[in-house]
């Protein structure tokens, strides 16, 4: 029987930098040629939307960028071909309730299907069903916690409980051939996937999963292939130019084409490179050092000491570039440290932020993240002081 092939491609959303592209569905200057033929030559094609389409302006509060679209700039996305569009992401719930339906709206009048999200925490829609060729393909979107959580009268993704996804997937599996998780979590801005990642990929898996992806980190990772399932951890950016500076983290990503049969499926990346307003096909297709780390990443799983060093080291040095944005945090109102910052470099300001702490008040930050106990303590003490906040300025 003829294959199933599926194009799937990381983060996508129009940016200021190339909105009238995405207007006038101008998918050759902004993709190139040879992914506009990759993407034809697919059955189906899924990418993820990272954030909203609507004209409203009222955003979510919430630390970090607040990331939407015009509803008039899906018209490339709607030519390329994209068939579904992941939603249970960092950046979906940015607009809120008037971004959630402005979305919904615009999707469904350009027959694109989305799943990863729902009205309210009764309605989440977490998977959409490819019937073709005579098998059943299942798409399944979970992600990690942001401010994106539905309630009962709030729209929301698809949030990662372990438990609860887990029966999910393997109730799921039991009435279809294939299964493709899209999970959106990790750390941004890592090469190097986590213990914690790989407990939850290899779960997901042993529960029926024969695909899973890893969005969100906007860096490529490493592959796997773990009883029988094709791991992709960190798939990189597609069209996402949320950032203007090209770092050599952002100006590569991954498209992975699946093609399934009768007796299997196969997993081929493929390549892209990023331009000053879309992505291109990478001709040469170096993917020597994506193939290098995962190779790695299999002598990890073996017990390699040199090879849990790398991840080890890899991973602390990704994870390093949030550090001064984490020790900032903690330092509250604080003059001396606006004038610290106006006058050293970054390096100097970050050594001068780490010797602003003794090793017992590190120790006491690192309970407070690690110990669950006083992680939940901590989350509702930031919750009753925003509270305070919110009735400070109201009475003002």
């Amino acid at each position: 029987m003829k294959e199933t092939r599926i194009i799937i491609t990381g983060d996508m959303l129009p940016m200021p930098c190339n909105y009238e592209l995405f207007r006038t569905g101008d998918t050759k200057a902004l993709f190139g040629e040879r992914l506009c033929e990759l993407f034809a030559q697919a059955d189906y094609r899924v990418c993820n939307l990272e954030g909203c389409f609507t004209d409203g302006d009222t955003a979510i509060e919430k630390v970090g960028p607040n990331l939407k679209s015009p509803t008039d700039t899906i018209h490339a996305i709607k030519k390329l071909g994209i068939d579904y569009a992941t939603l249970g992401n960092t950046h979906s719930m940015d607009y809120g309730v008037q971004g959630f339906y402005d979305t919904c709206k615009t999707l469904t009048e350009n027959e694109i299907g989305y799943f990863g999200w729902g009205e309210n925490e009764s309605a989440v829609k977490s998977c959409a069903v490819i019937e073709h060729n005579g098998r059943r393909i299942v798409l399944y979107n979970t992600t990690e916690q942001f401010e994106n959580a539905p309630a009962a009268d709030r729209p929301g993704v698809n949030l990662y409980d372990e438990y609860r996804v887990c029966n999910e997937i393997r109730e799921l599996k039991e009435g279809c051939d294939y299964l493709i998780v899209f999970y959106h979590g990790g750390i941004e801005g890592t090469h190097y996937n986590s213990e914690k990642m790989r407990t939850r990929f290899h779960r997901m898996a042993d529960n029926g999963a024969d695909v899973i992806i890893s969005q969100h980190t906007h860096a490529v990772g490493e592959e796997e292939r773990y009883h029988g399932a094709y791991l992709l951890y960190g798939q990189g950016n597609f069209c996402f130019h949320f950032r203007e500076q090209v770092t050599p983290l952002l100006s590569e990503g991954l498209v992975l084409e699946l093609s399934f049969g009768d007796d299997g499926f196969t997993a081929k990346p493929h390549r892209i490179l990023r331009t000053e307003k879309g992505c291109i096909y990478d001709e040469k297709q170096e993917l020597d050092e994506f193939y290098r780390r995962s190779k790695a990443h299999d002598a990890l799983l073996s017990g390699d000491e040199n090879a849990e060093k790398e991840f080890e080291e890899g991973f602390s040095k990704d994870c390093a570039n949030w550090t001064s944005v984490f020790l900032s945090v903690f330092r509250g109102k604080n003059s001396e440290d606006s004038e610290k910052r106006a006058t050293l470099s970054p390096a100097e300001f970050l050594q001068y932020l780490k010797s602003s702490y003794s090793r017992e008040q590190l120790l006491a930050m690192q309970m407070f993240m690690r110990n669950e106990e006083f992680n939940e303590v901590g989350n509702q003490i930031l919750s009753d002081l925003l509270r305070e906040t919110d009735t400070k300025e109201n009475h003002t």
